[in-house]
């Protein structure tokens, strides 16, 4: 039955039971009031109850129908499962497939009697019980009151008799008009709960009928499964008999496919009772088969006119440079398939024939596949490289048109056995010559791709010899979906990586971000420049750090599915993906879909990670500054810590894994462990010390005469980068317990002094300002505009002692603590040229050497 149809049934039902709780009364004045006021709402509700079952009763008649129509549809798909070969293997996974679905559609459909009846038996239980309390007012209907009063009409009754004679005065009574107003509403009361019981017993028939289809459905559907079952141990398990063997035997092989064929295709004949023949037409047999293939490759035809037009002549001049002219057969396949896919979309809509539906849906498929790699081909590959592209795509693209084709037309099991290795064997052949003639015309990642659809056509190949044609049929459309889905990846990232280049490098890269990218990948210049610039990126960034890489993991299980569906094996698929291949009661269940589920979560909290540390660089206005930068070190730990270990707590809960099995490992390994992981507990309370403002990434500090600049802060390590390039590593616990100097932890600049000797008799305090003179004349800035030596503080020339051979002065300035070693060669060069240009002596040790002759 239809959904739309059901729905309205089902609202129609349920709109009869609760409707009539509109005929209810709260406290009113008296029970005159109440009666009358029950009155006019029990006769509203029986003319909403009319009108409701006027509409019911037509689409009870419509259902009736449609249940008869799906009894008749249940009726033959069981005769098409049940009338199966099992050599037909094709032939049996379609009708296991209908009848799955069938039972699958029936349950989702399912009408909720149970629920019906339950609220219909209420309402019913409801009216009895204000029938009764109706009739049992005074003057009670049933028990009228005794004596001479009972007789007397038009009056109001005051006492009745009891059994020794003597007058009783009741309680109260209805008046005229009360008793008027409680028969009319035990009319309607009784009309009510009549229509109510006859609605019930209408239900009732059609929950039995119901009953009886679910379970002719499910008795079909467990059937279709064992048949199931069966093909899949068949594909992957039992296979055939190799082909070895089929050439040993082939008059033999060639005669089974030849009545296999000819019991499939040609027109059935049934003899009648007078001796004369006659043919049973089928929607599955030959001449249908043939009229498809010809309305396909006229459709083809078509689509292939269509798109040399649009190609050839709508397209601008301009538009029509050397590259086009290279990619134009490309794109005129590219606008054929897909002319052709929507084409046969259309003419689907109109069709009813059951054979083309089947045909059309999965010819569709195919070409939307071949659209997806023509599209990735033509805005990937240069002019020069679309030919040697398309034609290392054609063996996969055709040996995939051929086994659809197979499915199509339900070929037999033996005349695939026959023919389809050699076929395999060709196009594999061809595979391995496209690739060694054009794969160095070609991308990188298409080299890949060839390299990988040679070695699946030649496993396919070799599966197909051994005997496992079906296994081999089953992986080649598998890689057919599993590229699409590739190249259609590989065409995102293409898209992404131009709109890179020609927007946002222009926008917020520098000059030394365009270098980076020109030696690194394209993620590394994403976390390293566009954190700068979230607020303009954070999308781009999701989709390229997010959203691409857990597509790219769904769709090995998405091409999987689709392979399944192509040959209606989509139930034993979910169940494989879904079955716990490693499952430890109370410890972990371990299935593909899981893992996957658990992979493509990694893709999406390192983005989190990413995004959220780089929203707070941002906008987070930090106080502590090193080398001109802000330092987020702890931030970026604790950041990380909660990202990843949220992270952890969901694969953990998708895993199964409880926490009476991590607490009971944890308390296992915590007496052998915690002596082995006291150091490292120790490297990791104080590292956390550290990064709260001991020590700051980019400090400059010297520890055991090493100095170096704090290159990184682990929960283990503390790792210095020296002037001469090496890195040294300190352990937080030995750090911490040292006295060591940090150079930068006030600013970023140190203080240098500079011995200088001059000659007696100079004068001092010329060359003091020379000196001073000579020390700015070296004042210059980093790319980042900091004073290289820091001139707002003195610089000074002071007067040390008075040596043996000169008069002793030093220097001293204030120089960033990165530049020191290079700024301060060139102020001692700069006070060596100044005294040497004012003739300044820098006086040095002599000594006379007096040699004495021997007598």
């Amino acid at each position: 039955m239809s959904t739309k149809l059901l729905r309205r049934l089902v609202c129609l039902l349920f709109t009869l039971c609760v409707c009539l709780h509109a005929g209810a009364v709260l406290k009113e004045k008296n029970l005159k009031s109440t009666l009358s006021v029950l009155r006019a709402e029990l006769e509203t509700s029986f003319s909403e109850q009319r009108q409701n079952l006027a509409r019911y009763s037509a689409y009870n008649q419509i259902q009736h129908k449609e249940m008869i129509s799906l009894m008749q549809r249940s009726d033959q798909i069981a005769l098409m499962l049940y009338s199966q070969k099992q050599d037909f293997t094709f032939d049996m996974t379609y009708a296991c497939h209908e009848a799955t679905e069938m039972y699958r559609e029936f349950n989702k459909r399912r009408v909720p009697y149970d629920r019906i009846l339950v609220r219909l038996d209420a309402e019913i239980q409801r009216y009895q019980y204000l029938t009764e309390t109706l009739s049992n007012i005074p003057p009670s209907l049933n028990r009228m009151p005794q004596g001479n009063n009972a007789g007397q009409k038009g009056k109001n009754p005051q006492f009745v008799k009891t059994k020794d004679g003597k007058p009783l005065r009741l309680p109260f009574m209805l008046d005229e008009a009360g008793q008027v107003d409680r028969k009319a509403c035990l009319a309607y009361v009784s009309a009510l709960s009549r229509n109510l019981i006859n609605m019930r017993e209408s239900v009732v028939k059609d929950s039995e009928h119901y009953k009886r289809m679910s379970q002719k459905l499910k008795k079909v559907n467990d059937y279709a499964l064992h048949r199931y079952n069966d093909i899949q141990h068949n594909i992957f398990v039992n296979g055939d008999q190799n082909y070895l063997e089929v050439i040993s035997s082939m008059p033999l092989s060639y005669h089974n496919a030849k009545a296999d064929v000819s019991e499939k295709y040609n027109t059935e004949k049934v003899k009648t009772a007078d001796g004369t023949e006659r043919k049973v037409y089928s929607q599955w047999r030959g001449p249908i088969v043939m009229g498809l293939s010809v309305f396909v490759l006229f459709y083809i035809v078509v689509a292939a006119l269509l798109s040399n037009v649009l190609v050839r002549w709508l397209v601008p001049k301009r538009f029509r440079t050397d590259s086009f002219m290279k990619k134009k057969v490309c794109l005129i396949l590219f606008v054929a398939m897909f002319i052709f896919a929507v084409s046969i979309m259309v003419a689907r809509s109109f069709m009813y024939h059951n054979f083309f539906l089947m045909a059309s849906k999965l010819l569709i498929e195919y070409a939307w596949l071949l659209c997806a790699i023509f599209f990735s081909l033509l805005v990937r590959l240069s002019g020069d490289q679309i030919k040697s592209g398309f034609r290392i795509y054609t063996p996969i693209m055709l040996i995939s048109f051929i086994v659809i084709t197979f499915r199509i037309i339900f070929i037999p099991n033996n005349l695939v056995t026959l023919i389809f290795p050699p076929i395999l064997l060709l196009f594999t052949l061809w595979q391995w010559n496209v690739i060694t003639r054009h794969n160095t015309n070609i991308p990188r990642h298409d080299i890949f791709y060839t390299w990988i659809s040679l070695v699946i056509m030649t496993f396919s190949t070799v599966s197909a010899l051994y005997g496992y044609v079906l296994l081999s049929v089953q992986l080649l459309i598998w890689w057919m979906f599993q590229l699409s889905c590739i190249q259609t990846i590989t065409c995102v990232y293409d898209f992404l990586r131009r709109y890179e280049k020609s927007y946002l490098s222009h926008k917020i890269h520098s000059e030394e971000d365009a270098k980076k990218a020109k030696r690194g990948s394209l993620l590394s210049i994403i976390t390293v420049s566009h954190e700068k610039h979230i607020n303009v990126t954070w999308f781009y960034d999701m989709v390229y750090m997010a959203i691409v890489p857990v597509l790219s993991v769904f769709s090995v299980l998405l091409s999987i599915w689709w392979a399944a569906n192509v040959f209606d094996l989509t139930d034993t698929v979910w169940k494989i993906f879904q079955f716990n291949f490693l499952n430890v009661t109370g410890v972990v269940q371990l299935s593909i879909d899981k893992l996957v589920m658990v992979c493509s979560q990694f893709f999406i909290f390192r983005y989190l990670n990413y995004l959220i540390k780089a929203l707070y660089h941002k906008y987070h206005k930090s106080r502590i500054v090193v080398n001109g930068k802000p330092n987020f070190t702890l931030a970026n730990n604790v950041i990380a810590i909660c990202c990843w270990g949220l992270y952890a707590i969901i694969s953990v809960k998708m895993l199964k894994i409880p926490s009476t099995a991590v607490s009971v490992i944890s308390a296992g390994l915590a007496t052998g462990v915690g002596f082995a992981m006291k150091d490292l507990l120790e490297n990791f309370f104080y590292g956390i010390s550290l990064m709260t403002g001991r020590v700051r990434v980019g400090d400059f500090i010297e520890c055991d005469g090493i100095r170096g600049k704090v290159d990184s802060i682990t929960y283990q390590s503390t790792q210095l980068l020296t002037a001469d390039g090496c890195v040294i590593a300190f352990l937080n616990s030995s750090l911490f317990s040292k006295n060591f100097k940090n150079i930068t932890k006030n600013h970023s600049y140190e203080m240098v002094k500079v011995p200088v000797g001059i000659a007696y008799g100079s004068n001092v305090e010329e060359v003091r300002q020379m000196l001073i003179a000579a020390v700015k004349s070296r004042a210059a800035q980093t790319a980042d505009g900091r004073d290289i030596i820091d001139i707002n503080k003195p610089i000074s020339v002071v007067f040390d002692e008075f040596g043996d051979n000169s008069v002793n002065l030093f220097v001293t300035y204030w120089v960033l603590v990165e530049e020191k070693f290079g700024k301060t060669g060139e102020v001692k060069e700069a006070i060596y040229n100044t005294l040497n240009e004012h003739h300044i002596e820098i006086p040095f040790p002599q000594r006379d050497i007096h040699i004495i002759a021997p007598n």
